[in-house]
């Protein structure tokens, strides 16, 4: 999913854009060349981590995606959330991969509580959530907690539905023809 998010931005920012000039005011949108080198070095760092990811080491791939979020973003720049909101999410997956829930779930509710525009990737963080306390409630289930495992699948099912609530309202926007 951020592969085809990224190239969906770099299009939509290369379309809508004009010629490249430099902002001169603090409310002024950042360059395109600028969009253009976050969005370039987001999509590389996002390459590497496919290459530790691919060699199972998670460690080293969340390495690669923590830089996105270490990352100086130019002022103004809109896309700027949803990157962020993004290396979350996948953060938050790579957790769950190295069997760390409790880590995920930090992860994506600090994406969530960063990202405030309704979107996919504000979706995807809520599914992440509620997949790590699905992990949980499998934890606490071994540990013979089944009221702690209980308490947690309830919390895992609304944070699943109020994905699928706001994805669904996305898909409602689109199909009135509206901006997701």
């Amino acid at each position: 999913m951020s592969l085809r998010f990224l190239k969906a931005v770099a299009l939509g920012v290369a379309l809508l854009s004009g010629c490249a000039s430099q902002p001169t005011g603090p409310g002024e949108a950042p360059s395109n060349e600028a969009v253009m080198a976050v969005l370039g070095t987001v999509r590389a760092l996002h390459h590497e981590a496919d290459v530790f990811e691919g060699a199972g080491d998670f460690e080293r791939a969340s390495d690669a995606v923590r830089r996105i979020l270490a990352m100086q973003y130019p002022r103004n720049m809109a896309e700027a959330e949803d990157l962020r909101a993004d290396a979350y999410g996948r953060l938050a997956e790579l957790a769950l991969r190295r069997a760390a829930p409790d880590e995920a779930l930090s992860l994506a509710d600090t994406g969530l509580r960063d990202t405030h525009r309704e979107s996919v990737l504000r979706a995807r963080l809520m599914m992440v959530r509620g997949q790590s306390l699905g992990a949980l409630a499998d934890r606490a289930h071994a540990a013979a907690d089944e009221l702690g495992a209980r308490r947690l699948r309830e919390q895992a099912v609304e944070a699943l539905e109020a994905s699928i609530a706001l994805n669904q309202r996305l898909l409602q926007r689109l199909a009135d023809g509206g901006a997701p």
